[in-house]
């Protein structure tokens, strides 16, 4: 009972602590911790916390795990997981309203599309929207002839080679588009993102295919958790 009466004050502390000066000066584990006491009310949640950065590596890691993934852990049922997952997809919604507003003015056919200025937004955006996916997702972003962005596309899902990603798929694409670049993109759910044999591969056949029908490939970029690998920066296209 002990116990008990200690994660109440400690509780109390830490959401003290919250409103005096927000979440800094927080350790990752103890922002987890009070996010959890939202939704697990009679347990300390300090171990809880401490064990979920340890498996996911960090905060974000957390908050965009599998739901599956979360599940395995004591204490952690499939409402608990599922509201850790709204928390992480947040970041992604805040990061596309965002780009949304600054871009009002910019925005294609009065459409819904993400424009993205900068190579930074760019990097961002890929990296809330599959960096931390447990699948492979290939995107391919469509440019006009002023490398204004026209559409950004999934157009596969799975094990990424170059027999699984069709060139005629894309072309269709850029044709209904009228684009004239485009931007390849994929995740590495392991989080290492250098490229390998069957990337170069691919990236070389779609290189040679789309300039037989005067289409440029700017760059072919593959993010991760925390890092990611531009075609384009270290001279491969």
């Amino acid at each position: 009972m002990v116990k008990d009466k200690n994660y109440l004050g400690h509780r109390e502390r830490l959401r003290q602590r919250y409103l005096s000066s927000g979440y800094k000066g927080f350790f990752d584990y103890e922002i987890l911790e009070l996010i959890l006491t939202f939704v697990i009310p009679q347990k300390d949640t300090k171990d809880i916390s401490k064990n979920l950065l340890s498996h996911f590596g960090t905060l974000e890691g957390v908050l965009k795990a599998d739901i599956k993934s979360l599940c395995k852990f004591n204490n952690i049922t499939e409402r608990i997981a599922i509201y850790l997952n709204l928390l992480g997809d947040l970041s992604l919604y805040s990061f596309e309203d965002k780009i949304k507003k600054e871009n009002l003015k910019l925005e294609l056919e009065s459409n819904d599309n993400i424009q993205i200025k900068t190579k930074k937004q760019l990097i961002n955006y890929l990296k809330n929207n599959i960096g931390f996916s447990k699948n492979e997702s290939f995107k391919v972003l469509f440019l006009d002839t002023s490398n204004n962005i026209i559409s950004f596309e999934t157009l596969f899902i799975g094990t990424i080679d170059k027999s699984a990603i069709y060139p005629r798929k894309i072309l269709e694409r850029v044709l209904y588009h009228n684009a004239r670049s485009i931007v390849l993109a994929h995740n590495h759910p392991s989080g290492n993102t250098y490229p390998s044999r069957k990337d170069i591969e691919l990236t070389s056949s779609m290189e040679n295919f789309f300039k037989m029908v005067d289409v440029n490939i700017i760059d072919h970029i593959i993010i991760g958790k925390n890092s990611y690998f531009s075609f384009l920066e270290e001279g491969i296209i």
